[in-house]
């Protein structure tokens, strides 16, 4: 894997990050142009999977005091709750044996965008002060 190739791998799993946080269906978000670096659902779900364990191993720390380990945990599971939510719906349904559950995306989506007129006067306009 190129250097190229695992910064596009991240910024997909970034992407999904957010995606999960605001979904929170336990759907995985999937993107055709994906294919490429995760090999289809099942390759981003096992992606996912190997960065909550690397987090949790990265910040729990094993000689350190329970109280600040389970307080640690919380935070991690708050902070990455939309992709723990992906992990127990592909859990339970893989249990169940039903299809894998997923989310898809339309393809690249567009930023909203400002008219010409209004971008202009926020690349080259200064700070607004008060009256």
């Amino acid at each position: 894997m190129t250097w190229n190739e695992t910064h596009e791998r991240m910024r997909i799993i970034r992407e999904v990050e957010a995606i999960a946080a605001t979904d929170m269906s336990g759907a995985v978000p999937w993107c055709d142009e994906w294919q490429q670096y995760f090999d289809g659902p099942q390759g981003l779900v096992t992606a996912l999977r190997s960065r909550w364990l690397r987090m949790c191993e990265a910040q729990l720390d094993v000689h350190g005091r329970e109280d600040d380990n389970e307080a640690t945990y919380r935070r991690l599971r708050r902070t990455e709750s939309g992709v723990l939510e992906i992990l127990r719906h592909i859990d339970e349904t893989a249990a169940s044996g039903a299809a894998l559950d997923v989310l898809s995306l339309a393809g690249p989506r567009r930023s909203p965008s400002l008219p010409v007129r209004a971008r202009r006067f926020h690349l080259h306009g200064g700070p607004v002060l008060p009256a």
